[in-house]
């Protein structure tokens, strides 16, 4: 059987209502990335990037999958092959429109992470910079997200 390898970014989940980073009136127009989307400003200011962060989620769980996500899940459910989704997104749209397979190559903003020991979980809805990790008990948790300055998650591809 064939295998299918879809790319997605930022502009499938626009039609969803959510803003995209970089297009003219995006977020990146809002805020300065140095700030909110940086290891550096995560050590200067991490209550500020929580905040940002957890609007960020706070409309990822407002929106709902449009067309383009329900189409490709569709396509997952219905070709006799393989299909697998890479997304750049970090919101959780193509896991609810029913996709099964989807590879995030920039995180999860459902997802949090430990700076100290590096375990992972699900977010929840609010984080705040003095939540301790579940594994190691430090106050380091992070959104799951990769900030600038950070390598891409490596991509798991299914053998």
């Amino acid at each position: 059987m064939k295998k299918i390898v879809i790319l997605t970014g930022a502009g499938i989940s626009a039609e969803s209502g959510l803003g995209t980073f970089r297009d003219a009136g995006g977020i990146w127009s809002q805020y300065d990335l140095e700030n909110v989307a940086t290891p550096a400003g995560f050590a200067r200011n991490p209550s500020l990037v929580h905040g940002f962060y957890n609007a960020r989620r706070a409309n990822a769980l407002a929106a709902r999958p449009n067309a383009a996500h329900r189409a490709l899940a569709r396509l997952e459910r219905d070709w006799p092959g393989e299909v697998i989704l890479v997304t750049q997104n970090i919101d959780d749209l193509h896991e609810r429109a029913g996709h099964a397979r989807v590879i995030h190559m920039h995180g999860e903003l459902m997802g949090a992470t430990c700076a100290a020991c590096g375990a992972h979980w699900e977010a929840p809805r609010e984080m705040r910079a003095a939540d301790p990790c579940p594994e190691c008990g430090e106050p380091k948790t992070r959104p799951d997200v990769v900030w600038f300055g950070e390598m891409p998650y490596d991509p798991q591809f299914p053998k």
